[in-house]
């Protein structure tokens, strides 16, 4: 018990320190930046509107995803799972996971493993998709534009697509250590229920890449804020590098990851990373008053409805 209070604190702590760090680091450039920031009101509505997609087509991902799995989901509850379970990733340790397998074992009684394990597979899955889309943009600079590209880009792409083998690893034959034998058997597990659907397997992965590229869309609109001239291929690049955010749950919605790994991107490819960090931050602030907003009442709405199925589960068992 004292350990887990510790390690709350310490993430805590942590979290704090990185918030404490970035306005610092606003407050010392705030004239810099200022001078580079066009904030114009469409663009900043589109933000907005934006984000306010993201829930809607998380949640038909839930719903091909989950309903795959036995769970008969209500498209209703798919977008309201999503927005809640986006709130609570936004606390230090990411408990989006938690909250939405908590839910869908109580209320439509989906197991644990099965969930965690399709969850997992999925994951890797996205991954490998955004490594491809990665890799095509690089080559496609490099072969048709002449572009030099750095190294580590092909490499960080490279790893991402390569993500995609762990399903085909002969775990039974690898010497390792017993639980990341039993995670590779969950992943391979949850990736045997989505790849016996074909249909399922496209839909979730043309999801992902629609995703991919509002995200990209947002930081396009993002960086022509701060008066950065930018390409959609550059910011499809970004968004591909972003979901390696979900990885670290350390900082509450991966507070800073995700600004240092495009930051990082940006970097390689000459874009000032000081610029880039602010660019993230602009869209992260827009995108989290939005997960704040819905996902506040979308969380009112699960929990009334999770009272009332108690309720009725009591009833019928007296």
């Amino acid at each position: 018990m004292k350990s887990q209070h510790f390690r709350s604190l310490l993430l805590s702590i942590v979290s704090l320190g990185i918030i404490a760090a970035f306005i610092y680091y606003l407050y010392v450039n705030a004239d810099r930046y200022l001078e580079l920031l066009n904030v114009s009101a469409p663009g900043a509505i589109m933000l907005f509107v934006l984000s306010l997609v993201f829930p809607l087509i998380n949640g038909m991902q839930n719903i091909f995803l989950y309903r795959s799995l036995g769970a008969g989901i209500s498209y209703q509850d798919g977008f309201l799972l999503t927005a809640a379970s986006t709130l609570a990733n936004q606390l230090p340790i990411s408990g989006g996971i938690i909250s939405k397998g908590f839910y869908l074992k109580r209320k439509y009684d989906l197991s644990y493993t099965r969930f965690i394990s399709s969850t997992v597979a999925l994951f890797v899955c996205f991954i490998a998709v955004n490594g491809f889309i990665g890799m095509a943009i690089l080559l496609y600079w490099i072969l048709f534009e002449k572009i030099v590209i750095p190294p580590v880009l092909l490499i960080a792409y490279s790893v991402m697509a390569a993500c995609l083998l762990i399903f085909w690893l002969p775990l039974d034959r690898i010497t390792m250590p017993e639980k990341i034998r039993n995670w590779g058997r969950q992943a391979l597990e949850g990736w045997m229920i989505i790849s016996r659907n074909p249909v399922l397997l496209f839909k979730l992965i043309g999801l992902q890449f629609l995703l991919m590229v509002l995200l990209a869309i947002r930081y396009w609109l993002a960086f022509h804020m701060l008066s950065q001239t930018v390409t959609m291929a550059q910011t499809l690049l970004f968004a591909t590098a972003s979901i390696l955010t979900q990885l670290v749950s350390i900082a509450p919605g991966g507070l800073g990851v995700r600004e240092a790994i495009v930051g990082g991107v940006a970097s390689a490819l000459g874009f000032d990373a000081g610029v880039s960090v602010v660019a993230v931050g602009l869209d992260r602030l827009v995108s989290t008053i939005t997960v704040v907003l819905i996902g506040w009442i979308s969380t009112v709405i699960l929990g009334k409805q999770i009272s009332a199925a108690s309720i009725k589960s009591e009833q019928q068992d007296a």
